[in-house]
């Protein structure tokens, strides 16, 4: 056997291990359940509605609305159309009557859905409860969500 041919048949058994290789990670891929890496959410035209006036500053619900813009990276693939400020306090009665609550209103279209988003319609809305305390918000918002659900 030459030394070409040894390099070759080298070359060709080095190939077939990696395309072996490449097989057996993607059926594990797909057996998973992960999805293909998908676009962040899309952000680029929500309307925001915050009142000029109320128990919070315009400064503190546009911080509200950063929270949950950061609070829906779950929603991979779909776009964010529309946050808007709802009230004081909790639809719920709980914590209704608290001063630092407020209830926000997300609407939202999705394209394509990932593990997270695949039970939900393509086309909704999502009711955040967000309490405004920024002592212990973590997104520098001043906001931590208390709750959310379909709307």
């Amino acid at each position: 056997m030459s030394m070409r041919r040894g390099v070759r048949v080298g070359i060709c058994w080095v190939v077939g291990a990696l395309a072996v290789i490449a097989v057996v990670a993607f059926l594990a891929w797909r057996r998973s359940g992960l999805t293909w890496p998908q676009p962040p959410v899309d952000l680029s035209s929500v309307k925001v509605e915050v009142p000029a006036s109320g128990p919070f500053t315009s400064d503190a619900l546009h911080g509200g609305v950063r929270h949950i813009e950061h609070d829906v990276s779950f929603m991979r693939g779909c776009s964010i159309k529309a946050i808007s400020y709802v009230g004081p306090g909790s639809p719920d009665g709980e914590g209704a009557n608290d001063p630092n609550r407020a209830t926000f209103l997300m609407s939202y279209a999705c394209d394509t859905f990932n593990a997270q988003t695949m039970s939900m319609s393509p086309r909704g809305s999502y009711v955040y409860v967000l309490e405004h305390a920024p002592d212990r918000s973590s997104d520098g918002s001043g906001w931590v969500t208390r709750s959310f659900g379909n709307g």
